[in-house]
């Protein structure tokens, strides 16, 4: 017989909430060792144990090969020891409050198969259309929780305690049965102890009902018969509808107010229900189906059925946001709505965050929902549904939220700093919470214009910071944009006044680029070039920029070159109305007299908010400017965002921004049915001793003249523009990279996520022998924006 040893194990990753101390337990009962398994918290899992050496070996071996798919393991550490005490049993101890540098909390979890089997098993009365079924590898984490460690009386359960009579058993019988797979699960119950739904009218009357099965029944006719139904979830609430009905969806777009041809995100039963419909990859199906079950943007295919899906679910698009049921109550509304496809959006009246608190969500959505879904499971951090697109087979987060956070991400470089605050730009904000070498980004927030956002924004901030266990004392900067008038920007001086700390603001494209470093594991010392195209970012020279060449390194950057300048005549009006741009670039690159010619070909008074009187205004202050950009009333930019636009807006395609981002995302679904080879096509740039300037003013004179040729569609045009325009910024930085002795070229910011601009790069890059780098983990858009600005914030604090 081996010899009995002892050892200590102690387990870091992400290992509490994903049944990873049952998973332990069971192991080390099949290999008879003793002893016992403690949660520490942010320290990870701690295991003493005694057992025959050979046995020993064997456990630390599957560890590593049969550990769950949910857990992350980060490191094992393993101390043989020196013990004259005997252990007889295994057990598991009380967990202790211990402090890490990482976070062992998972995300939260979609319903896992077993307990779908176990919701529709008439026998198991317990868990029988009960929607708040879990167990240890499923159901909420992050939302639920309030502390560390990870235990039943620090999560928002801790109101419904386990019940000691049920049929077939108790929870309390469950959760203490080593053989039963919710053995030390913290965030289930049944329906004799567990959080319950209640349906409401808009009036707030209980509508009584007797069962569950009754307030289905009831909720299917209200969604069957044309009406709104907010229901309450994981981590907030969503207006529910029919989606193949074009009234209802307009009479939900109605109710929203701003939401005139923003997407609606839509929920099917399964991947069958929409494969003769849309085109799904392996990667996309993987994505549905994963346990964080986002929402995945799926190219429609021309056997798209309008019967089954509205056109005015994502009016002008080629795509639509699908998503797989996640939590119990999808499932059972499916159940009795029947097989067919519903729109499942935010619950939230525009510019404002989700209501969790039931109270706030009848006064948010009083005007917006028919009737009520309720339960009365609090909810402690909101979490939106993560959105993301695969390009190929990478994935293009757009927006990183349930499912995801609290993950974080590992940077590729030691950084001593004990921790760090970024409040990120203004619009689709997260925040971001360094600790040492890893940073934390928060759960989507949204875009900070109102008091509400900004609260939101600094509870999910300090949530993250309270759960790291981070003192105040640790925190030794904070880290914004370089936009002096940004609500962030306020509140990170508020709280560097707050803490006594030092206050870095970071140029916007900077931290774009910041991001995508860290995420591609570039070292320390190398160097790249980064093409970063986006809609709008403060310029070091105080302009607006947005089609930016750099060369950078974590310390600096040097701008290589940029979209040409143009002028935005009535500034901000300008995004929303693409007429103000193309009217604002056409008089820079033709002048006066001409440009009116032009203006009536385009009819380009009619596309303005006041008409003629709009368009007399713009012409009088170019004329007043006497061609001198920047002045007081007019800014420049060079914006990719604003190119896109104009072109949109030429095309035909729209003429107003009701959303961020509509005229270039309609113009990539307009493209999509274009051929770009029957256009002649090509744009200039111009290069002044090694800096780069990308002529967009007669790019939009070419694009006038191709459309008074009758033989060129619009949708080839459009195709046309996109390739070209990418192939330009390609073509400088590849130019760039070999003056510069550079092997690495990324792109980043919210133009990456146009399909064809971005593989357009991609393939220019790599076939001119470069190594090309691009998000997969980060949003690329303003989402991914905190990150990058820890990240010029640790090599500004430790002059690096």
């Amino acid at each position: 017989m081996d010899k009995i040893q002892t050892i200590e194990i102690n387990i870091t990753g992400i290992v509490q909430g994903v049944g990873f101390r049952p998973f332990l337990f069971n192991l080390a009962r099949e290999f008879k060792l003793k002893g016992y398994l403690l949660n520490r918290g942010n320290a990870g899992v701690r295991l003493l144990l005694q057992g025959e050496s050979e046995n020993i070996d064997s456990f630390i071996d599957n560890i590593k090969t049969r550990t769950l798919k949910i857990a992350f393991i980060e490191n094992i550490d393993i101390k043989h020891l020196e013990s004259k005490i005997k252990y007889n049993d295994l057990e598991i101890k009380k967990s202790e409050e211990g402090r890490g540098i990482s976070l062992s909390l998972p995300p939260d979890i979609g319903i896992c198969e077993d307990c779908i089997k176990d919701m529709r098993n008439k026998h198991l009365k317990k868990y029988y259309n009960y929607p708040f079924i879990a167990c240890a590898v499923c159901g909420p984490r992050f939302t639920t929780v309030k502390e560390l460690p990870y235990d039943r009386e620090r999560t928002t359960m801790a109101q419904f305690p386990f019940c000691k009579q049920a049929i077939p058993e108790s929870c309390i019988e469950e959760y203490s049965n080593f053989n039963n797979r919710r053995f030390h699960a913290q965030t289930f119950a049944c329906d004799v102890c567990g959080p319950n739904y209640t349906l409401y009218d808009k009036f707030k009357n209980i509508i009584e009902y007797s069962s569950i099965k009754e307030i289905l029944g009831k909720s299917s006719k209200i969604v069957n018969s044309g009406g709104i139904l907010a229901i309450k979830g994981i981590g907030g609430v969503h207006l529910v509808c029919l989606a193949d009905d074009d009234n209802i969806i307009l009479k939900l777009r109605q109710r929203k107010g701003e939401r005139k041809n923003k997407p609606f995100a839509v929920m099917v039963p399964d991947i069958k229900f929409i494969e003769d419909y849309f085109y799904i990859s392996e990667k996309e199906r993987d994505m549905l189906n994963s346990f964080r079950k986002p929402i995945v943007l799926l190219e429609k295919k021309n056997s798209f059925n309008q019967s089954l899906f509205s056109e005015y679910i994502a009016p002008g698009l080629n795509n639509i946001g699908i998503m797989l049921p996640y939590s119990g109550i999808h499932y059972l509304l499916f159940d009795f709505v029947g097989r067919k496809p519903l729109i499942y959006t935010s619950g939230n009246p525009s510019n404002l965050p989700m209501g969790i608190d039931n109270g706030v969500i009848f006064s948010q959505l009083e005007n917006l929902a028919d009737y009520f879904l309720l339960h009365n499971r609090p909810i402690y951090q909101r979490a939106d549904d993560s959105v993301l697109r695969m390009h190929n087979d990478i994935i293009k987060l757009i927006r990183r939220s349930r499912g995801y956070v609290p993950e974080y991400l590992p940077l590729p470089f030691e950084v001593k700093t004990p921790a760090a605050l970024a409040v990120g730009p203004e619009l689709t904000v997260t925040g971001a919470v360094l600790r040492r070498s890893r940073i934390f980004p928060t759960q989507h927030i949204g875009n900070v214009n109102n008091l509400e956002i900004y609260e939101f924004l600094k509870d999910a901030l300090f949530h993250l910071k309270n759960l790291l266990q981070i003192k105040d004392d640790e925190v030794e900067f904070i880290a914004c944009d370089l936009h002096p008038g940004f609500t962030t920007t306020m509140l990170a001086k508020e709280l560097s006044s707050q803490y006594g700390i030092e206050l870095y603001q970071i140029q916007h494209h900077f931290a774009h680029t910041l991001s995508l470093m860290a995420e591609n594991k570039v070292r320390k010392e190398e160097s790249i070039i980064s093409i970063c195209t986006d809609g709008v970012g403060y310029g070091d020279d105080g302009n607006v920029w947005g089609g930016e060449l750099f060369l950078a390194t974590y310390k600096d950057y040097q701008r290589l070159g940029h979209l040409k300048y143009q002028p935005m005549i009535g500034g901000d009006r300008c995004t929303k109305y693409p007429a103000r741009m193309a009217a604002s670039i056409i008089l820079n690159t033709v002048g006066i007299e001409e440009a009116k010619n032009i203006f009536d070909q385009l009819n380009l008074d009619s596309h303005l908010e006041y008409a003629e009187v709009e368009l007399s205004t713009i012409i009088s202050q170019y004329k007043n400017s006497n061609n001198i950009f920047p002045n007081q009333n007019i800014p420049i930019s060079s914006s990719t965002g604003r190119i896109f636009d104009t072109v949109s807006y030429l095309l035909g395609v729209t003429d107003f921004k009701s959303y961020q981002g509509e005229p270039a995302m309609r113009l990539e679904g307009f493209a999509s049915l274009g051929n770009p080879d029957n256009i002649p096509l090509k744009i200039q740039s111009d290069n002044k001793d090694g800096y780069f300037i990308i002529d967009t003013s007669k790019l939009i004179l070419d694009i006038l003249d191709l459309l008074k040729i009758n033989n060129y569609k619009k949708q080839d045009i459009a195709a046309k523009f996109q390739i070209e325009l990418a192939k330009s910024f390609a073509l400088l930085a590849i130019k760039a990279a070999k003056e510069n002795n550079v092997k690495k070229i990324g792109l980043s910011g919210g133009t990456a996520y146009n399909y064809s601009f971005s593989n357009t790069i991609k393939q220019e890059v790599i076939k001119n022998g470069c190594t090309f780098l691009e998000h997969n983990l980060i949003p690329a858009g303003d989402a991914g924006i905190s990150i990058g600005q820890l990240i010029g914030g640790i090599f500004n604090y430790n002059k690096l």
